[in-house]
């Protein structure tokens, strides 16, 4: 992928997942609960973010581009990860999150992840960060007060909370 892709992707994850209350660590972590690191190799593919909500529970993530082109882009992005990790000696139980530009009229790639017990949020869609919080919810037991939150006040908290992440060193690997 192109460094500003990379970059990129570090920027949305990195903001987003710190919005919703995670602590951004170097990999290996010294931590096990509410925290995430960035683009690692952990197991047969590479993730953008990995998250650790709790001892024995993780989220591993992807985003992407995939626009209206290749649908098999997305196929292999819905079956990239184990759903068993392990990180320092100790099993996690992985679920899969796919963050996409947009997915296609005719795609089939959310009935490909169902299948595969993943999830795919579409960035296009309006508020995308809490419909992700609200997958965490209901995937993970994740609870953030953006899950209850109306939306004719989700904007506004948006602001104040994307406004108070630290976006320094997310380009860093660390």
């Amino acid at each position: 992928k192109s460094t500003y892709g990379k970059l990129f992707e570090r920027l949305i994850l990195g903001t987003v997942l710190q919005l919703l209350g995670f602590k951004r660590v170097a990999y290996p972590p010294s931590e096990n609960r509410m925290v995430f690191w960035l683009s690692s190799k952990d197991g047969a593919r590479e993730s953008d973010a990995t998250l650790l909500i709790r001892p024995g529970q993780a989220v591993r993530f992807d985003i992407g581009f995939i626009g209206r082109g290749n649908p098999e882009i997305s196929k292999d992005k819905v079956s990239r990860y184990e759903r068993e990790l392990e990180i320092e000696g100790q099993k996690y139980y992985a679920a899969t999150f796919i963050i996409v530009d947009r997915i296609g009229e005719r795609s089939t790639i959310v009935e490909q992840a169902k299948a595969i017990d993943g999830t795919i949020v579409q960035m296009s869609m309006s508020f995308w960060p809490q419909q992700l919080a609200r997958e965490l919810s209901s995937k993970v037991d994740f609870k953030h007060e953006i899950c209850r939150m109306r939306s004719s006040c989700l904007e506004e908290y948006l602001r104040g909370a994307v406004a108070k992440v630290s976006v320094e060193g997310l380009g860093d690997s660390a």
